[in-house]
């Protein structure tokens, strides 16, 4: 069966059941946890804890929104919330002293560390190797454990650790946790952090590479008539494929090209050497079929998150929310920023923009959240993307050497898979133009882009605010501050 096979209902109800039966284990200490073998007295114990850890990524102050289609893409200019009392200007201006902005920030630090510690629970009773835990259970779980550990320590670098270069990954910004008790550990280098990364993705890969289905099977996006469904729906949960994506994002955020650049291949041809590709790029067939504007076939790690609809697309983009609470982009579609945005319009990603008129004002909205009812959606109707094909796609044509090559090979692939006219480039900065501009449309709702002009350092970038100016942007902005809730605890 192929990854855009529909989801059964099974799924639906088994995911509902597990994640409420690991609801109180969530709310207690993750210390308390340690001692609480009952909890992980059999596999279906793990199981339960595990998927904990993807439901509660889920919130609303993480990946179910701050850190995908919410705070995080505001911040990377591509909406126009400079409005009056409009509910997330603060974002737009980097307003890090502002009393609600720091409470999401604290809220991401201890969120993602009390994942963490949940995460290194589970690692602990796996050990070396656990009696009520058969083989294939026992690398699967502690696989995925290490590698949410070492995804979760890469998001928090690339929010709170320095902007990379000889002397900026010599800078004391966080700590790396590797165990549940949550006591205070030191800060730690930028390069030590990112040495932990590394080694836990090398771990969490080693882990998997012999037992996870993902390898020969794909997304296995559907539910046994009969028997477990533990080894299915393998895009959503943190597989090996993701993984080994992970450490290509890494490399290259460390400035490491030519790793960067081997790992991203690695896991395209993979992917792609089968008679029917794993993860393939969506091409005009499956668009002609689907209205799936997640182009989930093509998505190697996603959140599964029921509340989509109303924390996130009737939150934010339903065209009938006031002016000072949603995300648009500056301008009408024909003509504002929208427009100045896609160079081909032809492009699937353009059709995710819609407009409407409200209260005697014309208003575009981002539909790419929406929810879709229609049958055959039910792969990706409640999808967050964290990890997807084409982002190989683009870090593959970033670290190639050979111009034409990385155009050849993969940018222009990557075009066309979204329904747009080849480009051409002379010279590697041209080609970085071209990639950037790439990023822009490729990652919205999804977190990226704030990510990527940090990693440039790039100090002059669109405002969200108009169509066609630019806001400088100073270094120091793309570092978040340690939360208070951190730095009082160093002080003690």
């Amino acid at each position: 069966m192929n990854a855009i096979k529909k989801i059964k209902s099974v799924f639906a109800t088994g995911l509902v059941l597990l994640l409420v039966s690991c609801n109180s284990w969530l709310e207690v200490d993750p210390e308390d946890r340690i001692m609480d073998n009952t909890l992980f007295k059999d596999k279906e114990g793990f199981m339960t804890a595990l998927n904990g850890v993807y439901s509660e990524l889920n919130k609303t102050s993480l990946y179910g929104r701050n850190l995908t289609m919410g705070m995080i893409d505001v911040m990377a200019q591509y909406y126009n919330c400079n409005i009056a009392d409009h509910t997330y200007a603060r974002y737009m201006d980097y307003s890090y002293e502002d009393a609600t902005y720091k409470t999401q920030i604290d809220n991401i630090w201890s969120g993602l560390y009390t994942m963490i510690a949940n995460c290194n629970a589970i690692i602990e009773h796996c050990g070396n190797g656990n009696s009520v835990l058969p083989d294939e259970y026992y690398r699967m779980i502690k696989g995925e454990a290490i590698g949410l550990r070492a995804m979760m320590h890469l998001d928090l670098l690339r929010m709170f650790g320095p902007i990379w270069s000889a002397t900026g990954k010599e800078t004391v910004c966080m700590p790396y946790m590797t165990v549940a008790d949550r006591v205070v550990q030191p800060l730690l280098r930028a390069d030590s952090v990112m040495s932990y990364i590394i080694k836990d993705l090398e771990t969490a890969s080693n882990l998997l590479s012999t037992v996870d289905p993902v390898i020969t099977e794909g997304a296995k996006n559907y539910g046994e008539e009969v028997g477990s469904n533990d080894m299915n729906y393998r895009q959503y949960r943190l597989n090996y494929f993701a993984i080994n994506a992970l450490m290509a994002r890494a490399y290259l955020w460390s400035g490491n090209t030519q790793k960067a650049g081997e790992y991203a291949r690695t896991v395209i041809e993979k992917v792609s050497d089968k008679n029917t590709p794993l993860f393939p790029l969506i091409d005009a067939d499956y668009m002609e079929a689907n209205s799936d504007r997640m182009f989930s076939p093509e998505v190697l790690f996603s959140l599964y998150n029921t509340s989509r609809p109303d924390v996130v697309y009737k939150a934010l983009f339903v065209p009938t929310l006031a002016t000072t609470s949603i995300l648009t982009m500056a301008g009408d579609l024909a003509t504002g920023r929208v427009n100045e945005t896609y160079d081909d319009k032809n492009d699937y990603r353009y059709r995710m923009w819609e407009s409407t008129v409200e209260n005697n004002r014309e208003v575009t909205y981002f539909i790419k959240y929406m929810d879709e009812t229609r049958t055959g959606a039910e792969a990706y109707r409640y999808m967050i993307p964290l990890i997807r094909m084409s982002e190989l796609y683009l870090i593959a044509a970033e670290c190639e050497t050979n111009v034409q090559t990385a155009l050849d090979k993969y940018f222009n692939p990557l075009r066309f898979s979204r329904n747009c006219v080849n480009q051409n480039a002379s010279s590697a900065e041209e080609l970085k133009s071209l990639i950037r501009a790439e990023y822009v449309r490729e990652f919205i709702g999804e977190g990226q882009l704030f990510f990527y002009y940090k990693r440039n350092a790039l100090q002059h970038i669109p405002d969200g605010g108009t169509v066609n100016s630019i806001k400088n942007i100073s270094l120091d902005s793309y570092v978040f501050p340690l939360p208070d809730s951190e730095t009082s605890q160093r002080a003690e």
